[in-house]
């Protein structure tokens, strides 16, 4: 992947991130819950694809979420193990958003993006603007 896909990948992070943020803080409804799962799920997705090109240029196989995690804690880009606990959570989670239609998972995984991932996420995107392509 070129420098350029990278620049790309870090704004497009940044940004879906700063979007969920908004949602994130708005009163609860159920609009309000689908959109912030939504949100969380193109912010997942951009943190990771931001991250995997990084790392892959870092001379890392990443071919899966997980793989991912593991090789950003061992680049301490993940810089705790709990850290890297609440990141495999949110991985399942978000895997489970794209597949379930029950409303107690929908809000539990709510309360999680709300409590937990959307402030990883908001740290991950941060440390993604502060890496450089050699």
């Amino acid at each position: 992947m070129s420098k350029e896909r990278f620049i790309e990948r870090q704004a497009n992070a940044k940004d879906s991130v700063a979007r969920l943020l908004e949602a994130v803080v708005l009163k609860k409804s159920e609009i309000v819950r689908d959109a912030v799962i939504q949100r969380f799920e193109f912010s997942y997705e951009a943190v990771w694809k931001a991250l995997q090109i990084y790392l892959e240029h870092q001379g890392h196989e990443c071919p899966g979420s997980r793989s991912l995690v593991r090789k950003a804690f061992a680049e301490r880009f993940i810089s705790t193990a709990e850290e890297a606990d609440l990141w495999f959570q949110m991985i399942v989670d978000r895997n489970l958003t794209s597949h379930a239609y029950d409303e107690e998972l929908f809000e539990r995984i709510y309360a999680n993006i709300v409590s937990k991932y959307a402030a990883l996420l908001e740290s991950a995107a941060q440390r993604l603007q502060n890496l450089e392509w050699d």
